[in-house]
């Protein structure tokens, strides 16, 4: 939890009024500066956050999407997956890149599917 969630989370609040809040179940100790400066590239901060354990943010009421395949495998509860390469470990600028225009597709996708049912 260092890059996609974070990111994820900054798309969505980008584009919709439904609160969103990041979380993860490894949470690493500090965001990743490839997930921090491909933000900035697009007009979101994540300067000054920090990643947190689910159990931090998760109430039982919440729509969850995990955008980590290990993630999703320990955290069964019912949550929407997005399977999302983790740019960390690949550490280049165009990882980092690939996975914030695919959150992008997809967080736009859902966003404009919840409005609509709404």
């Amino acid at each position: 939890n260092a890059a996609r969630s974070q990111l994820a989370q900054a798309l969505w609040n980008q584009v919709s009024s439904i609160p969103a809040d990041s979380a993860g179940t490894h949470p690493a100790d500090r965001v990743a500066p490839g997930a921090v400066a491909v933000a900035a590239r697009h007009d979101l901060d994540l300067a000054g956050r920090s990643p947190r354990p689910v159990g931090e943010v998760v109430l039982s009421t919440d729509l969850i999407v995990t955008v980590c395949d290990r993630a999703h495998e320990e955290y069964l509860h019912g949550a929407m997956h997005w399977s999302v390469p983790d740019p960390v470990r690949i550490g280049t600028k165009k990882a980092f890149d690939d996975a914030f225009d695919e959150l992008a597709s997809r967080v736009i996708r859902l966003a404009r599917h919840l409005q609509a049912t709404a």
